[in-house]
């Protein structure tokens, strides 16, 4: 299926943003996202998300990761470079700022992500947060894991020292900072081992 403006216009809700991912990204890069939107979902019901709220994070679930089907520059300015002029601001800001982007940005000498988008604020703001730990706990083919096994997963194939784990500590240790978003990570672990 090839992807059109429309398609681009419908991003905003989680079957549009479904369409996209499944229609521009790799099939390992789809199971990953598809983890996250599971794991989006079971967060957005664990803390009782209202309807459009949990639309904006499913949505950013799926294409938290389009970037990488879209350029060869930095993943989540690319995805969200789109997402805006397709009309859509605050899903492009939780696509350019997940996972600690903005830092991690910084850390690999990417001109400033704050600076052509905007950190999200207000409920945004917790969105972005219940993104980071959905894909955090989603594994490179969409399984559930822990935060231990993405940290090892990520330490092997690119070691202890690249940026991407050095924002995974960190990212780690901010959300485990916070009592509410601990506990909705131990919650939504407890689906990752096995019984």
């Amino acid at each position: 299926m090839g992807v059109t403006p429309a398609m681009w216009r419908e991003a905003g809700d989680p079957k549009g943003a479904h369409d996209l991912c499944e229609s521009l990204s790799s099939r390992a890069r789809y199971e990953h996202s598809r983890g996250v939107a599971q794991r989006a979902a079971r967060a957005a019901q664990l803390v009782r998300l209202p309807a459009d709220e949990r639309r904006l994070l499913l949505a950013a679930a799926w294409l938290h990761d389009i970037g990488y089907a879209l350029s060869s520059g930095y993943h989540p300015v690319e995805g969200a470079r789109v997402l805006r002029r397709a009309g859509h601001e605050r899903l492009a800001r939780l696509v350019a700022h997940h996972s600690g982007a903005a830092e991690r940005g910084h850390l690999l000498g990417v001109p400033d992500v704050a600076a052509e988008f905007p950190m999200p604020s207000g409920p945004d703001r917790g969105l972005l947060d219940l993104l980071d730990v959905s894909d955090l706990l989603s594994g490179p083919d969409g399984e559930a894991i822990t935060p231990v096994v993405r940290l090892r997963m990520m330490v092997e194939r690119k070691g202890p020292d690249a940026p991407s784990v050095q924002m995974l500590v960190r990212n780690v240790d901010r959300l485990g900072a916070q009592p509410d978003t601990r506990r909705l990570i131990e919650l939504l672990s407890d689906a990752a081992v096995p019984a």
